[in-house]
């Protein structure tokens, strides 16, 4: 005779929690996380050297006319025509004459439409944190700080400054905290980008 469903689904677990009460499994506890390291004056040098096996290339700018120059190398490398960027993030780093004045040439897509950024050459972004431990960068979207930047154009350029380097990913809550909303309320994007994309 066949039991009702109801019957045999709470046999069933009453078996389960008998045997789990009489053997509980021991589970260890996790081992303690290091803590983290400083962020000393080889920061710069650590992160080349755990980029390096991701084909990444860190180029370092001690003034913001390096870091034009390296923005127009990077277009002219890449035989760029198009580009999209942040605003206000990259307009603050206050490079000569502007930032759009690094890419002479080019033609800046506005964000809106994802179908015309897909024709974007290039996408220009500014980290907000970069991990010392895994080289990621994390890219949290925002008004005037358009997702479509890092994800759609196929070369990212992502601004590093000094003060976004961090030990290690213990630091994301503090940062996700300081990047909420005054009711709490975590962005609606964060990428954590570690290497190119493999999509």
């Amino acid at each position: 005779e066949m039991m009702p469903a109801a019957t045999s689904r709470e046999t069933i677990l009453n078996t389960l929690r008998q045997g789990l009460a009489a053997a509980p499994l021991p589970v260890p506890a996790p081992p303690a996380r290091p803590a983290s390291q400083p962020v000393g004056p080889d920061a710069w040098a650590l992160l080349a050297e755990v980029l390096a096996p991701l084909d990444v290339r860190p180029r370092l700018a001690a003034t913001p006319a390096q870091a034009a120059a390296h923005l127009t190398d990077i277009a002219r490398e890449r035989a760029a025509k198009t580009y999209t960027r942040w605003d206000a993030a990259l307009d603050a780093l206050n490079l000569p004459g502007g930032f759009d004045a690094a890419l002479p040439g080019l033609e800046r897509l506005e964000p809106g439409c994802c179908q015309g950024l897909a024709h974007a050459d290039l996408g220009f972004a500014l980290a907000h944190a970069a991990f010392l431990e895994s080289g990621s960068l994390a890219v949290i979207a925002a008004p005037g700080r358009h997702r479509a930047a890092t994800l759609l154009p196929p070369t990212s350029v992502i601004l590093v400054p000094r003060k976004a380097l961090l030990p290690d990913v213990s630091h994301l809550p503090a940062l996700l905290a300081r990047h909420s909303d005054a009711t709490g309320q975590l962005p609606a994007c964060l990428n954590l980008i570690t290497g190119p994309s493999s999509t």
